[in-house]
């Protein structure tokens, strides 16, 4: 799964349904006590901010919790602003390698090729300038939108 896995989250941290509830369920409630801990710690995040906690049992070293949404349904602007604070913190924590899925589109219900236009736009424009993530991985949970991403990407 590489460095980071970045969750779909909402500015409360609070790890629900969705992208959050497949990552609490498999990496354990350590993440959800981390994010806990930060939201007590820094208040809730803006929306369009990330924060980083570990994996717990996940398959990586970190979980990355980009708040595209929460205490607003997301937008563009949310979106554009999450990806980015998501790779800011995977360069500055060293992390050469992140997985996103498509921040806004589950729960959210951003339409997906939308949301993936604006993420890839971002990504593309953060990593000519910074040293890391080496690699960013996005992924969909359906053949369709695995698809939609390839069209996107070439």
């Amino acid at each position: 799964m590489g460095d980071a896995v970045v969750n779909a989250a909402n500015n409360h941290l609070h790890l629900g349904a969705g992208v959050a509830g497949a990552i609490l369920s498999r990496g354990g409630s350590v993440i959800q006590d981390e994010c806990d801990r930060y939201v007590r710690e820094n208040g809730p995040l803006a929306i369009g901010e990330a924060a980083v906690t570990g994996a717990g049992a996940l398959p990586s070293k970190y979980v990355i919790h980009a708040a595209a949404m929460g205490d607003q349904m997301p937008t563009q602007q949310s979106i554009r602003d999450a990806t980015r604070s998501s790779l800011e913190l995977a360069d500055e924590n060293g992390m050469k390698s992140v997985a996103f899925s498509i921040l806004g589109t589950g729960i959210g219900a951003f339409p997906f090729a939308e949301a993936a236009r604006v993420m890839i736009e971002e990504i593309r424009d953060f990593t000519r300038g910074a040293a890391q993530p080496d690699l960013v991985v996005l992924y969909g949970f359906t053949t369709e939108q695995a698809e939609n991403l390839r069209r996107l990407l070439v």
